[in-house]
């Protein structure tokens, strides 16, 4: 059992990775997203983006799964 165990990652660590994963899939998106509205405000009057919102929308959903 302890060479099985020992081979295979503990509950934190694998808790620890899936924070990983959902954190940069978090930030990808952003900033996806932010370089998509942004493209599109330049093409149509260049006003700025408000990237707060961006941001603090996407961190809520990334709380809820968890």
């Amino acid at each position: 059992i302890g060479e099985k165990h020992a081979a295979e990652p503990d509950d934190a660590e694998l808790v620890s990775l899936s924070k990983r994963l959902v954190e940069n899939a978090v930030l990808k998106a952003v900033q996806q997203y932010l370089e998509e509205t942004q493209n599109k405000t330049r093409q149509t009057d260049g006003s700025p983006v408000k990237t707060e919102e961006a941001a603090s929308s996407s961190k809520n959903e990334s709380n809820n799964d968890n």
